[in-house]
């Protein structure tokens, strides 16, 4: 009797062992799109529970995707690194004769670096199926942001010299981003003003945000959609004035998985522009065409990716796809303008109507001695 008790023991111990497995196993397929035993008993292990979840994002709930750095360096050598990575920028746009920046301080670039760590991905899309400039809105930015990111960047030995290693691994960050045609434009874009630094690292790696930042509008209405009708107002910088209004859309924000994001790097402001706005003519005078013909260019947009997309170990694809649309002008019923002050007020609940929910984003261009600047990008969460 004591032996088949023993023997029922091992069956019903064995059998609750084989459940886990499967059950492992098979949420690791889902996460990652193929069976690895390796990774899935990684993941049932005590002694890799301390370790970051690499699971697929479509699995966190948006409560919980906020990131928690787990720093290989002090806050010292962090503010530090900033002032290294400031300099280096500061000194390659003294050399090109523009202004240097100063650190602003929007904290969505931290928030985006200790993501990419956390989760282990690097794209300027995050999990929660933003873009840099949905961020930079939510954090309270006004301005145009643009972004070069970087990770995972190995700390390098220096024979125990903690500040020669990380000198080098700014050293090595910023000439990276110098060798590369787009990310070098945005450090020596002559109308940025601040650079916002976020730097997240962990063990012997570190991933880095550069976010640049313009502050040429001071909005007295930041942009808002009521009633179907989008209104703002504001004042520009001395010299500049208000040269056009543009709306893009996107779908409102949904969970993304890491292989979306691994293939995923390029974004801009929505997925197409919705229109073009413009004041009321003068009287006895109209408007010859509706249509205005537009190219932009983007990357790969997560959203049409397959959700169990596996993950890649290869860098994501710097890919970028040439598109065109005939975009359709929408009259302002408001668009005052004296100087650099202007207010604009536009019915579009056709618009909003046909789409609903989602992300519209308000490109304001403004012009100085001819050159047309788009200096604020303002996203708009309609649910």
């Amino acid at each position: 009797m004591y032996r088949f008790l023993i023997f029922l023991l091992i069956v019903l111990s064995v059998t609750v062992v084989v459940e886990i497995v499967a059950v492992t196993v098979w949420r690791d397929y889902e996460q990652h799109g193929a069976i690895s035993l390796g990774r899935a008993f990684k993941t049932i292990s005590p002694i890799s529970r301390n370790e970051p979840s690499q699971q697929s994002a479509t699995n966190v709930s948006p409560e919980s995707r906020s990131a928690s750095p787990m720093l290989a360096i002090s806050g010292q050598e962090l503010s530090a690194l900033r002032q290294e990575l400031l300099y280096l920028i500061n000194t390659e746009r003294v050399h090109a004769r523009v202004a240097p920046l100063t650190l602003g301080d929007n904290p969505s670039a931290q928030h985006h670096a200790e993501s990419m760590m956390s989760y282990g991905y690097r794209s300027h899309w995050d999990i929660n199926g933003m873009t840099a400039e949905m961020r930079y809105t939510l954090a309270g930015g006004t301005g145009r942001a643009m972004q070069n990111i970087a990770g995972p960047v190995e700390i390098p030995e220096s024979g125990g010299a903690r500040g020669e290693g990380l000198r080098a691994t700014s050293g090595q960050i910023h000439q990276g981003f110098m060798a590369r045609s787009e990310e070098k434009s945005n450090i020596l874009d002559p109308w940025h003003r601040q650079v916002n630094l976020g730097i997240a690292c962990r063990d012997s790696q570190c991933w880095v945000v550069q976010q640049f930042e313009s502050d040429h509008i001071s909005f007295s209405i930041l942009p808002f959609i009521a009633d179907g009708t989008l209104k703002l107002a504001g004042e520009f910088q001395p010299g500049l004035e208000l040269d056009g209004i543009a709306l893009w859309y996107h779908p409102y924000p949904r969970p993304l998985g890491l292989g979306q994001l691994d293939a995923t790097f390029h974004y801009g402001n929505g997925q197409r522009p919705l229109t073009f706005l413009r004041p009321p003519p003068d009287p006895d005078r109209y408007y010859p065409s509706h249509l205005a013909s537009y190219a932009w260019s983007g990357g790969i947009d997560p959203y049409t990716l397959e959700p169990a997309l596996g993950r890649s170990p290869a860098p994501p694809l710097q890919v970028e796809i040439a598109q065109s649309a005939a975009v359709p002008w929408n009259t302002a019923s408001l668009w005052r303008q004296s100087g650099a002050s202007f207010e604009v007020a536009a019915d579009l609940s056709e618009l909003f109507g046909s789409l609903g929910t989602g992300v519209y984003t308000v490109q304001v261009w403004g012009k100085k001695d001819g050159e047309k600047v788009p200096f604020a990008n303002h996203s708009i969460f309609l649910q």
